[in-house]
């Protein structure tokens, strides 16, 4: 039988939620029709991955069954930028103000001015690109480690991703590399390999959007608290490249400070709110 699972519910919500933002935002957005035929098309491939999964027997298919929100969940921060001004304007300069308050500068313009070499900001590039490493890592790992908690993991990691979606729903942020003039938007351009792959990605897919909490740093804070008693050998690896993925996001100008900043406090919170909907008195999982 292809009954849904807790992550279903979470998921198909969060889509049915965000398209009545989308169709509210219509007049605003040139391409909104395009935008929910996409959805459908990627509803449509969720709802194949359910039912193929429950009459063939394949393991590749099982894994794609309960992953698919993890892997779609990209596409719906990028397209946060079509509606998210539905009820406020950007509100980049609260952020900029704040960190000016805190700090006295603006990180996110002379981090990358202070310490200029080029390998550090390879590393920074690096570390910044790391957030697939670590998500991908995650997965695995739970799979192959943990089995018993690999279900309810992938729903904690899908809440967390789209919790900070919802949020860059509703409040927008572009962030310092689309908000600033030039040439304070640039990014450092003296690094190597992770410079020109993750200049590939901010060019092809990266959207004025999603700046305020950063979900990098959140997403990857969630992670960290969900691996550290269950997967004591992830955590210890991951942990000093998630203190190197925080910084990086001020340095390569993804996000201010305060962003990084909020992304590490509202973790917690995250993880919290994630067990708790997870715990609410449906029918208990099945261990897949």
């Amino acid at each position: 039988m292809h009954k849904l699972i807790k992550v279903d519910y979470l998921f198909f919500g969060f889509v049915i939620i965000t398209s009545v933002l989308l169709v509210s935002s219509w007049s605003q957005t040139e391409n909104a029709l395009s935008l929910l035929l996409t959805r459908g098309i990627i509803v449509s491939i969720s709802v194949a991955f359910i039912f193929f999964n429950s009459i063939l027997k394949s393991a590749f298919l099982h894994l794609l069954r309960n992953i698919y929100p993890v892997l779609f969940a990209g596409y719906f921060y990028t397209e946060t930028v079509h509606y998210n001004k539905l009820f406020f304007n950007n509100l980049d300069q609260i952020f900029i103000d704040l960190d000016q308050w805190l700090f006295g500068f603006q990180p996110s313009i002379q981090f990358s001015e202070y310490i200029n070499n080029s390998w550090f900001t390879e590393l920074m590039y690096f570390a910044y690109f790391s957030f697939y490493f670590i998500i991908l890592g995650f997965v695995i790992a739970m799979l192959f480690k943990r089995k018993v908690l690999f279900i309810e993991s992938i729903f904690k990691v899908t809440f967390s991703l789209l919790f900070f979606y919802f949020i860059f729903a509703i409040f927008p942020s572009a962030g310092p590399q689309f908000y600033f003039d030039l040439p304070n938007k640039s990014a450092p351009t003296n690094g190597y390999i992770f410079q020109e792959i993750m200049h590939i990605i901010q060019e092809n897919a990266e959207q004025p959007t999603g700046a305020f909490p950063s979900s990098h740093v959140g997403v990857t804070i969630v992670i960290l608290l969900l691996a550290r008693k269950k997967l004591p050998l992830f955590f210890n690896i991951s942990l000093p490249l998630s203190i190197l993925l925080v910084l990086s996001t001020v340095y390569i100008k993804a996000h201010y400070a305060v962003d990084a900043i909020f992304g590490l406090l509202i973790a917690p919170i995250v993880v919290y709110l994630a067990t708790l909907v997870y715990n609410f008195p449906f029918k208990k999982e099945p261990i897949k």
